[in-house]
């Protein structure tokens, strides 16, 4: 099976490219809510799409 850039991102095959993907994800919700931090709604949209992020890959890793 070929390794191209995309897969390896989507789907990471070691532990380590899974620790990078789940670093970007908080510094991103981090950055995305400092962003909007004068918009409640928006503060509480981005944090909650960046939970459901990490769940998701939390139950990526269970399968």
């Amino acid at each position: 099976m070929s390794s191209t850039p995309v897969r390896d991102v989507l789907l990471p095959g070691s532990d380590r490219t899974a620790l990078i993907q789940v670093i970007v994800v908080i510094a991103a919700t981090v950055a995305i809510t400092y962003l909007v931090r004068r918009e409640r709604s928006l503060m509480l949209l981005s944090i909650g799409v960046g939970m459901c992020v990490l769940g998701l890959m939390a139950l990526r890793t269970l399968h």
